[in-house]
Order: structure tokens, then sequence, then C-alpha cells
């Protein structure tokens, strides 16, 4: 039996880095869904989906929040849905996930021995949230976590920058000024062991210095750089985040 999903959009006002960059407020909507979709009637097996997605909101006639507004979309639910609106978008999306996970697993319940798997019972969570903004610049942050059976689920986090004006995507290249790599690796290597809680941790990882990677977003704080699963440390040690304060890259952006 499938439960109850529910779509909301409400308006809300967030206050982004407005103390440090001078920004004024802006508005946003968030677009939410929650289901429980069962494999088949009278089982437990399920799939459960999961998604809370904050977007800014423009002005009707503003075409760079248009642009910004289905990049979003396109991050958080893939490039098949960046033309619907958000919620069809969300509900789009469910609708395919609840497709693929009986595709996938209906066949197995034939199987001797998966019938009363783990592995039939998937998780899909996405979140989207507006981390900061400075000028020009809106930074939004995608968390997607999957599981579809196994040892454990994958979690991705990915940071998008936006140009206000223009509706463009703004790369690391764009936001630093040239010749920024050597100075910015040495900083972020400098807090890599602050980010992994701590020096003792620091054989554990796959690299002693970390360099930018594009993956990045901006906050009161400074500008942070995220480091996904496998990518600078092995799974257990978690998303590893570095932060560099704004001081202390004067001058690179």
């Amino acid at each position: 039996m499938k439960n109850l999903s529910f779509i909301s959009a409400m308006l809300c006002v967030a206050a982004l880095s407005a103390s440090c960059c001078g920004q004024t407020e802006i508005e946003t909507t968030t677009v939410g869904l929650s289901e429980e979709i069962a494999l088949t009637e009278g089982r437990d097996n399920r799939l459960s989906v999961e998604i809370s997605a904050e977007y800014p909101v423009f002005k009707t006639e503003n075409e760079a929040g248009k642009t910004i507004s289905s990049e979003i979309t396109e991050a958080l639910f893939g490039e098949e849905y960046m033309s619907m609106d958000p919620e069809a978008a969300a509900l789009a999306y469910k609708d395919a996930l609840a497709q693929e996970y009986r595709e996938e697993n209906l066949p197995m319940l034939e199987e001797e021995g998966l019938e009363n798997s783990a592995s039939l019972n998937w998780s899909d969570l996405v979140s989207g949230s507006i981390e900061g903004q400075k000028d020009n610049i809106l930074s939004y942050v995608v968390e997607h976590h999957a599981f579809r059976g196994g040892a454990h689920g994958m979690t991705a986090v990915t940071a998008y920058n936006f140009d206000t004006k223009s509706g463009k995507e703004i790369q690391e290249t764009d936001f630093f000024k040239n010749g920024y790599e050597e100075k910015l690796t040495k900083l972020l290597t400098a807090r890599l062991p602050e980010a992994v809680g701590g020096p003792e941790n620091m054989e554990m990882l796959f690299i002693q210095e970390v360099e930018p990677n594009d993956n990045f977003y901006i906050t009161e704080d400074g500008v942070t750089f995220i480091y996904n699963h496998y990518e600078i440390a092995p799974y257990a040690m978690g998303i590893i985040k570095i932060t560099i304060p704004w001081n202390e890259i004067e001058g690179l952006y």
C-alpha cells in the first residue's frame, strides 16, 4: 500500500550572509515530498523517497532567475526534468524511481533466498539549499543519498554557484583570479587536519596535499570546498569540508 505523498510550496524569508556580505534578504520557496512505495501488495519491502528543495524566488520577468531555477531542478533531479516546474519535477522523479525500483526488484521475489533480502529495500533522499550570497553570486548545495541494497548507501554533496544577473553558473576559474591554484592548495592543505578531526587522522587520507576541486560554495565565513566519499579519503571518514576564511583568500578572488 502506498502512503500519501505531499508537495508543498511555501514562501519564507532567508537571510543569506546579510551581515557579512551586505546582501538584502531573499525570498525562497520550498518543494517537499515524502513517500513510502511498497514493492508489491502484502510485502514490507519498500522504496522510501524524500525530497526537500529550496528555491530562490525571482520576479516573473527575470530571465536570469528562470535560468537559475531550471539549473537547480537539473542539479536536483537530472537533465530530463529541467524544463518542468519544481513541483512537477519532484513528482516525475519520484514516479520514475518507483518504476525503476519495481522493475529491478520484482523479479528477485522469485529467486530462492532473496525474497526476504534487505536489498529489496531502497531509499532515495534529495535535498537542496541556498548556502550563501556574495555580491551577485548565489551558492546552492545539493545532497543526494541513495541506497540500492549492498553494504551501505552513497551520499554525494555538490555545490553550484550562480550569477544572479545573468543566470550563468560560475566555475572555480570564474570566481578566483588567474594563478590562484598554488596558494589555494596551500591554504586548503593547512586546514586539512582540522577538517578531518585532528592530525592523528591524516594518515588515513589518500593524499597529504589537497587541491581545489571546483566543488565549492560561499558563506559568511568564507569559501568551503567539498570532498566526497573516496575523493581524498576512505568512505569511513565521510564527506570532508574545508572552509577558508575570507581574510585568508583576500586578493585571490
